[in-house]
């Protein structure tokens, strides 16, 4: 220890970190916690240093996973009671875990050849290729008569027809050979064809599209999740900050079952994993509840019962908003 970082001979009276006055007496700021030393770094200290770190946040790690796992809604339930440093920051904790998912998820995809083997729509044929019937190119004039919604599906159609005609042309070549206005709202829906068209051709880069949204749309709606567990228990003494402390457990919880169900998946393509992890998740989350709200069964479960119907129509929304959203600047 004479020689070690720690010792006393090399302890100093302000901190090189914060410039705090210290005693000599303090191996720690009692400021910042930096080691009081005034040693220079040598190689040994340096990796001393480090694997110290390293083991510190593993330690913190597998305290973490353990009892987000095995105890559920107890990990919220201590780590708003102070225990903050013997587990991980729950939002780091969560934005760690849902990246992970969304990397093995994209993997996944690359190996995902299903969604290659069944291009057929309702604008192909025998053959694979875009038709569609029974459409006439009208000049835009000819579709004034229309309604607003009408004339858009009607545009839509006939840019469609064209567009699998004269692939090569560009939007405002066709819409002139069309005798349509090149004004914004039509370039708009030629785009929206030409969308639908790759769609069509191979839903995977669509699917990839969306699913590398998803991250943005579940970490901006936890607020609204937050919101739905302020207004069901609107009897605790919780704040909103706690608990949304216990919403970042619980979907980081969802998150690690969905990475599993991902493994299994890639293992077992045709096996009814997904359900199986379902239901797993509906127990865990029922459990969290009683714990973190310390409620009885059938209380808990009428609010369980709830709560998943407000999400259910919340997730229903959102996935329309999705996919509409996504279609519309793809």
């Amino acid at each position: 220890m004479e020689n070690s970082r720690l010792s006393y001979k090399y302890r100093g009276t302000k901190c090189l970190n914060c410039e705090v006055p210290l005693d000599k007496d303090e191996r720690y700021c009692h400021y910042c916690g930096q080691i009081n030393t005034t040693k220079k770094l040598s190689f040994k200290d340096f990796f001393n240093e480090f694997f110290g770190s390293l083991f510190s946040y593993d330690s913190r790690l597998y305290k973490t996973l353990k009892t987000l796992t095995l105890r559920p809604g107890q990990i919220s339930l201590e780590y708003i009671k102070g225990k903050r440093t013997t587990y991980a920051n729950p939002f780091r904790f969560y934005l760690s875990v849902s990246i992970i998912f969304f990397i093995i998820n994209g993997l996944a995809l690359k190996f995902d050849d299903s969604t290659y083997e069944n291009k057929s729509s309702l604008f192909q044929n025998g053959e694979g290729k875009i038709v569609l019937k029974d459409v006439a190119l009208s000049p835009e004039s000819d579709l004034d008569t229309l309604a607003w919604l009408d004339r858009m599906w009607e545009k839509g159609r006939i840019y469609y027809k064209y567009r699998s005609e004269n692939p090569s042309l560009s939007i405002p070549k066709s819409l002139e050979n069309l005798n349509h206005e090149n004004n914004f709202k039509n370039r708009w829906i030629f785009q929206r064809t030409v969308a639908i068209e790759r769609i069509s051709e191979g839903s995977v880069d669509f699917k990839s599209y969306v699913l590398s949204k998803v991250p943005f749309i579940i970490f901006f709606s936890l607020p609204v999740f937050t919101l739905g567990l302020l207004l069901v228990y609107f009897q605790s003494s919780y704040t909103y900050m706690e608990h949304l402390v216990f919403t970042f457990h619980t979907q980081t919880m969802l998150f690690f079952l969905l990475i599993i169900n991902e493994l299994f998946m890639f293992i077992f393509p045709n096996s009814f994993t997904t359900s199986i992890f379902v239901l797993i998740f509906a127990f865990y989350l029922f459990k969290a509840l009683r714990k973190f709200y310390q409620q009885g069964f059938l209380k808990t479960a009428f609010k369980f019962i709830v709560l998943n119907v407000i999400f259910a129509i919340l997730a229903f929304t959102i996935t329309i908003i999705t996919l509409f959203g996504s279609l519309a600047v793809y």
